[in-house]
């Protein structure tokens, strides 16, 4: 069957994603573990940038998307994926340093 820009639509193959829920106490390992959601299945496994983009960001919460919207709003045109993920690790990595820097004292 062909679609309506002359693809052959025999050919797509629809991919079920479930991400984890965002985990804001450790971004580090949440991203990580999207990365493997990814790659779930050998065959149709989710390489494309835009693809693992906006799954990442259909996770958000929108507490979580105020401190990234510079980027969802003006996204770069390559990697976004990466650009975003990092961002995400760096604005919650120092929050998590500083709880456990406060549980210490």
């Amino acid at each position: 069957m062909t679609s309506p820009t002359g693809e052959d639509s025999s050919n797509v193959e629809r991919i079920a994603l479930r991400l984890p829920v965002f985990w804001r106490n450790n971004v580090a390992l949440w991203v990580r573990q999207c990365d493997n959601a990814f790659k779930v299945k050998v065959l149709s496994q989710i390489t494309q940038d835009e693809t693992k983009y906006a799954a990442l960001v259909s996770k958000l919460d929108s507490e979580t998307l105020s401190h990234v919207s510079d980027i969802i709003l003006s996204p770069p045109a390559a990697n976004k994926y990466k650009t975003l993920s990092d961002r995400l690790i760096r604005e919650f990595a120092d929050s998590e340093h500083q709880k456990v820097k406060k549980n210490n004292f």
